[in-house]
């Protein structure tokens, strides 16, 4: 990176980032709650709120570690910190992403065995997996283009301020 990117101007994207799958979830909770299209999507709907529900186990953290460590980026003293809560975040985040995407992948390797009837969650058709994977597979890009950006910069660059 050059001397006028700094890590200031990454605090947002990381922030946004991170918290894409949770702003994803809680559009589809609108939309459960409004039945917007439920005879089209409604699967779908269901299918993103358990697994973002589920997934919440990795995006609670990631946040979590995304706050500090965007707190922390733009002194120089703090910056290797805050460089390595950032790199939690994101990594959390695209752990998350690449389970969510890979369900019909492993679907096509190892069909799941009979499923229980009173079972929460829809049977999809192997289309319908693949548009319920998709939302994540894209947010995953933008994790990969934040997390390589993070680590370009120099800490050389920063500010000598402390808190």
């Amino acid at each position: 990176m050059t001397k006028s990117a700094s890590p200031a101007t990454q605090r947002p994207l990381i922030l946004t980032v991170v918290l894409l799958p949770l702003l994803w979830w809680c559009l589809t909770l609108v939309v459960g709650a409004l039945g917007l299209m439920w005879d089209d999507i409604g699967d779908l709907v269901v299918t993103w709120n358990i697994v973002t529900a589920v997934g919440l186990i990795l995006l609670i953290p990631a946040a979590l570690f995304a706050f500090n460590g965007v707190s922390e980026l733009p002194h120089r003293s703090t910056f290797r910190r805050g460089r390595w809560y950032a790199t939690a975040a994101l990594s959390l985040t695209a752990l998350f992403c690449v389970l969510a995407a890979s369900t019909p992948v492993l679907n096509a390797i190892a069909p799941p065995t009979q499923r229980d009837p009173n079972s929460w969650s829809p049977v999809l058709t192997t289309g319908e997996e693949w548009v319920a994977a998709a939302p994540y597979a894209i947010f995953l890009l933008p994790v990969v283009f934040v997390l390589s950006k993070l680590w370009r910069v120099v800490p050389a660059v920063l500010p000598d301020e402390d808190r």
